[in-house]
């Protein structure tokens, strides 16, 4: 039998464009940006943003608005072929641009779209809210949600470039700027420990944004595709997007991750990587932070048990988790940045959980 030759196809950079300013809606900047990519425009957008944005930008751009519901309702599979037929059936072709207008949930479901229409074709996310400027905007991974949990369906796809226009977050309501913030000390827990002083001493979102948004770039930089590395954004999520899940989605997704970030860390002390001083400081933050937060009215730790089962780091080992042995960093576990804990080892943290949020 003769050697196989090997040819090594390298994979070439994912290179993002990421502009942070003000009014950069209003002006003629996008105009310019939609020539590079483009001829044709369709923008997907929610059904709050339609009349505050949409309307004007689809007139601007000479595009075509493609109307989703709000937040997670907008992410379904149901809603992608809906909005993939219109867009077939206006005869949008392989010069079209998408752009995602919106929040995570609507940059999510566009980034989508716009990996699989044509078998993909250019893509601009305009994150609107917090939580997509500084997480769900950045890093190519777009999804719909199912019936057994958040995410399960999507694919990696890197949008030409991002517009974080910090001009929205004026009318961003307040719990809005709580799911992002829940994002924002995420990342000061897992990677950049100076994000929790910037939230303590009151930054503004010039600030916020550009350091969190430079952290996560840092991150998927390193490993684009989620097999290392970029495992640590997980923090917080394996038990916050199960408690979404099991609250049908009522539970906003800072709360949800807010208290996964804080039994996760919980976890963390019970395992023996955190001491239980850097834990009171992280209780501290996120208390004082999200103090409304608690745990939803359907909320059952068998159906919680359940959902985690479905989550995408779960192995034959048990539900794996990141974990932190202090502020600002994630233990790295042989590259894996992860570790399985077995159902039993759940148990004082889940109890914790249980005492504190209920």
């Amino acid at each position: 039998m003769s050697t196989p030759i090997l040819i090594d196809l390298q994979q070439p950079p994912v290179i993002s464009e990421l502009y942070i300013g003000h009014d950069l809606i209003q002006g003629d900047f996008l105009i310019y940006l939609c020539k590079k990519y483009g001829n044709k425009i369709a923008i997907i957008v929610d059904n709050s943003l339609k009349k505050l944005y949409g309307t004007e930008l689809s007139k601007k751009l000479s595009a075509q608005l493609f109307e989703i519901p709000d937040g997670e309702k907008g992410k379904t599979r149901e809603i992608k072929q809906m909005v993939e037929d219109q867009m077939l059936k206006a005869g949008f072709g392989r010069d079209t641009v998408v752009i995602g207008l919106g929040g995570g949930a609507t940059t999510d479901l566009a980034g989508f779209v716009a990996s699989t229409y044509l078998r993909g074709v250019p893509l601009i996310l305009i994150p609107t809210s917090l939580l997509a400027m500084v997480d769900a905007a950045i890093g190519g991974k777009t999804a719909v949600d199912t019936s057994y949990g958040k995410n399960l369906i999507g694919s990696f796809y890197h949008p030409k470039a991002i517009v974080s226009d910090l001009s929205t977050l004026k009318t961003l309501p307040e719990n809005e700027k709580i799911n992002g913030f829940a994002e924002i000390i995420k990342m000061g827990l897992i990677f950049d420990s100076e994000i929790l002083t910037f939230v303590k001493n009151s930054h503004s979102f010039d600030v916020l944004v550009t350091r969190a948004s430079k952290a996560k770039i840092a991150i998927v930089t390193q490993d684009p595709f989620d097999k290392g590395l970029r495992r640590i954004l997980n923090f917080g999520h394996t038990i916050g997007h199960a408690l979404e899940a099991i609250s049908n989605f009522t539970l906003s997704h800072g709360e949800a991750v807010a208290i996964g970030c804080i039994a996760e860390s919980y976890l963390s002390v019970q395992l023996g990587f955190l001491s239980e001083q850097q834990f009171s400081q992280i209780e501290m933050v996120c208390k004082d932070m999200f103090s409304s937060a608690a745990l939803p009215n359907t909320y059952e730790r068998k159906k919680l048990i359940q959902s985690m089962a479905f989550d995408k780091k779960k192995s034959v080992e048990g539900i794996r988790f990141v974990l932190i042995d202090q502020i600002g960093h994630a233990i790295p576990f042989n590259g894996e940045y992860c570790r399985a804990v077995k159902e039993e080892d759940l148990e004082s943290t889940l109890s914790y959980m249980e005492q504190n949020y209920a």
